[in-house]
């Protein structure tokens, strides 16, 4: 009898023994499958190498192509934890006119903690200004089919004879092609892309006709024989350049322009891309209702939430486009056109991602 007990006894003790290890196994396979959260965090200095308060760094995750923007503390810090380990991150710093190299966060890496110092100062500067200074642009001038002299200005990045692809960017209503100047030298032509942008006419340089001048009437934002004629020019002016691959041809309109870029991209085969920022669905209905077969396609639609009107018009032009299309409408921000650039930090990234997949 007392040998059975003992038996027992020595079997429930096997019992427990077994349950704790698995228990510990199951942790442990937990804890390995699990990997800790990613932290980045660094000093932000100037080129006297005095801590910099108030600068912004930017965390990008690469893969949702999301940013988040930091703000350095008095000491000049800044830190941001719990990142998914498994994502590939960018971080950069900008201080007024200074803006620093990129550095890269990557998810093959087990560096969970990662530092990045910024120096910004007279040496950013000068790299920027000698990139600048080889971007250079030019002066053009274009006819359209009813002799409206149009200018415009021509950027290239500079890749010889070769063939590439070039985006045509087009004002709102009231402005005019020098709002895209930084954006251009900052962004399409490091990403290899030349660039054409116009002033419609009635603005900027675009005001002459012969025996007449021209100033821009509101009424020509719904009148096909006004400023669709201007892209008309503008995309067989692209066409007719001898580095321009007539098969990558892309546009890109903020306001007016967004809603020209909308009947591009359904009338003109040679518009492979195009890229609305606050547009009206309701003016671009009535200029594309004569438009025979017309099949809009591939266009990225940018609003913000505090723009009702044009997040709303974003939505209602998604249902006329055909695949690829997106919406993007960024919360918490009332910009619009090309603020939307200069305010959210991911927004002219998300357009060159956007472009690249011409």
């Amino acid at each position: 009898m007392r040998l059975n007990r003992a038996l027992k006894f020595v079997l429930l003790a096997w019992v427990v023994c077994f349950v704790i290890s698995g228990a510990d196994k199951a942790i442990a396979a937990k804890k390995k499958k699990e990997p800790p959260t990613k932290s980045i965090h660094g000093h932000v200095v100037d080129a006297r190498k005095k801590s910099i308060t108030g600068a912004k760094v930017f965390i990008r995750n690469v893969s949702k192509k999301t940013t988040t923007t930091l703000i350095t503390d008095e000491n000049g810090l800044y830190a941001i934890y719990g990142l998914d380990p498994k994502v590939d991150y960018e971080v950069q710093a900008e201080h007024g006119k200074f803006l620093s190299e990129t550095k890269s966060v990557s998810s093959f890496l087990d560096r969970f903690d990662n530092v990045f110092n910024f120096e910004l100062g007279s040496s950013t500067v000068s790299n920027a200004t000698a990139s600048r200074t080889a971007l250079s642009s030019q002066v053009v001038q274009l006819t359209t089919s009813d002799q409206v002299r149009l200018a415009g200005d021509w950027y290239s990045p500079g890749s010889g004879d070769a063939k590439g692809p070039a985006v045509l960017l087009v004002h709102g209503f009231g402005q005019d092609r020098r709002q895209w100047g930084g954006f251009v030298k900052d962004r399409l032509l490091p990403a290899g892309f030349a660039a054409l942008s116009l002033d419609l006419r009635g603005h900027g340089g675009s005001t002459q006709k012969p025996g007449a001048t021209l100033n821009a009437d509101a009424s020509w934002r719904a009148d096909p024989k006004q400023f669709p004629l201007d892209i008309e020019a503008a995309i067989q002016w692209l066409k007719s350049r001898n580095d321009v691959d007539v098969n990558r041809i892309a546009m890109i309109g903020c306001e007016l322009g967004a809603e020209l870029a909308f009947l591009a991209s359904g009338k003109y085969e040679e518009v492979r891309s195009a890229i609305a920022i606050s547009g009206d669905a309701g003016n671009a209905a009535l200029l594309v209702k004569a438009i025979p077969d017309f099949q809009p396609h591939s266009i990225l639609y940018i609003a913000t939430q505090g723009d009702l009107q044009a997040a709303n018009s974003a939505r209602e032009f998604e249902k006329r486009t055909g695949f690829p299309v997106r919406v993007q409408i960024y919360e918490n921000s009332e910009a619009r056109g090309v603020k939307i650039l200069q305010d959210i930090p991911e927004a002219p990234g998300l357009m060159i991602d956007w472009l690249k997949k011409l």
